[in-house]
């Protein structure tokens, strides 16, 4: 379930191929998983609104009440799944950042004023040189 067809070994195949065939709602999950991939090829926001429609639908046909779930929060949030599938921009240096603020704040025990707090998080990660030059 967690692997890529393409990665399996031929005894995994085997017993993938088991899986499916019985139909359970473990190989209904991955079909949902694998239709859910084919977004990320999307070269328009116009055809990942499309194909996010479809997976929508495949996810209701399952009758999985967790993945329903996911698909209603997904659906919730539209606008921004589909500008994260389609885009390649992140919040990851922001989430970053925000991580290493998170820690002085734990380190420091608390600062008595926000001016003290603001120091630390610049002295820390402003990308000051504090070195003399020479």
């Amino acid at each position: 379930m967690l692997k890529n067809k393409a990665n399996l070994t031929d005894k995994q195949q085997i017993i993938f191929e088991h899986i499916q065939a019985a139909n359970y709602q473990v190989s209904k999950a991955w079909r949902v998983r694998e239709n859910f991939k084919d977004i990320f090829g999307s070269q328009t926001i116009s055809e990942a609104f499309s194909l996010f429609v479809k997976w929508g639908a495949s996810v209701l046909n399952t009758k999985i009440k967790e993945l329903v779930k996911v698909a209603k929060m997904f659906n919730a949030h539209l606008k921004g799944v589909i500008n994260a599938l389609t885009n390649s921009f992140s919040n990851a240096m922001a989430e970053r950042l925000n991580g290493k603020i998170q820690e002085i704040k734990t380190v420091g025990r608390g600062y008595r004023t926000f001016k003290n707090f603001r120091s630390a998080i610049l002295f820390f990660h402003g990308g000051l040189d504090l070195y003399p030059h020479n």
